[in-house]
């Protein structure tokens, strides 16, 4: 048998979906079906059964589950001890973040993190959603939301706000606004039905109600992508509420309304607890530490228009 193919079952049995598990191995959804196929062959017994809706294990998959968690977990023990016995951080890293904050904070400062621990090999995987906590496949998690497994550690790096911004040019163009009462008569870029911040979209569409009790302002746009969201503000579409760690980054974006502040989250570092004594686990987490408190300390004396 195959160590592998029991691996793969682990996350397949825990995602509890097919396509989901494959995204998350980032492996075509047929070949990992193959390698399903070929396990219960090995097995002699039907493991899973496919649903409308991801799958539902079978008795005996119920029990490979369970084993596969266990081996899964002995090696990922004997892994860490390997690697607890080097000084230097060294081997694979595979950290998951969403997209947005990924690709505008996280991404630019994983150069001074690898000249850092030049020993150490980086897999960075972005997504739209917040990670989905999977036993064995991420080593460490930048998270917006709380954890709610008990075997996952989860550290706070910073707290950040959801703050108003808009370009210049679109100032040039509509003014100002002083007050919230100014917000009826500007256009605002809202978030859509499937926008993907870790937060409900009232929420987040907080300029939409703010001042309005049962009467939202109608938005000029709705966006499901943070990221789009910012560059249509950038292009002077509109004005939006952005988290605070995106001004830094973006160079067109400028805090207006500065007494007025949405949403705060706070943004953490997660892990699985046997990770706990990782020497790259420790390393990832004293430089997000240092630069986040670096970056994120002065969020309230950004650039202002004000």
């Amino acid at each position: 048998m195959k160590w592998d193919r029991l691996r793969l079952f682990f996350i397949v049995s825990q995602s509890k979906s097919l396509t989901e598990a494959s995204s998350l191995l980032s492996i075509s959804q047929s070949a990992l079906s193959r390698q399903m196929q070929a396990l219960e062959q090995e097995m002699g017994s039907r493991l899973f059964i496919r649903k409308s809706r991801g799958i539902e294990l079978t008795p005996a998959g119920l029990k490979v589950a369970e084993a596969s968690k266990t081996l899964s977990k002995s090696i990922d023990e004997v892994n860490n001890k390997l690697i607890s016995d080097y000084n230097e951080p060294s081997g694979k890293l595979r950290v998951y973040a969403t997209n947005a904050f990924g690709s505008i904070w996280l991404a630019p400062k994983m150069t001074q993190f690898m000249e850092k621990f030049p020993q150490m090999q980086l897999s960075l995987s972005l997504r739209d959603a917040e990670p989905r906590v999977t036993p064995g496949h991420a080593h460490a998690e930048i998270r917006m939301t709380p954890v709610k497994s008990q075997d996952y550690i989860q550290i706070k790096l910073s707290t950040f706000q959801y703050k108003i911004f808009a370009s210049n040019s679109y100032l040039k163009k509509y003014g100002l606004p002083q007050n919230e009462k100014d917000l009826d008569n500007h256009k605002i870029v809202s978030y859509g039905q499937d926008a993907q911040p870790p937060l409900d979209r009232k929420r987040l569409n907080w300029l939409l109600w703010l001042g309005r009790e049962n009467n939202p302002r109608t938005p000029i746009m709705e966006v499901s992508s943070i990221y789009a969201i910012a560059r249509c503000v950038e292009s002077g579409l509109g004005i939006a509420s952005l988290p605070s760690w995106m001004e830094k980054d973006m160079r067109n974006l400028f805090e207006i309304l500065n007494t007025l502040n949405g949403p705060s989250l706070e943004l953490s570092l997660c892990f699985h607890e046997q990770l706990r004594n990782d020497p790259r686990i420790i390393a990832l987490k004293q430089f997000l530490q240092l630069h986040t408190k670096l970056d994120f300390s002065d969020q309230n004396t950004v650039k202002s228009s004000n």
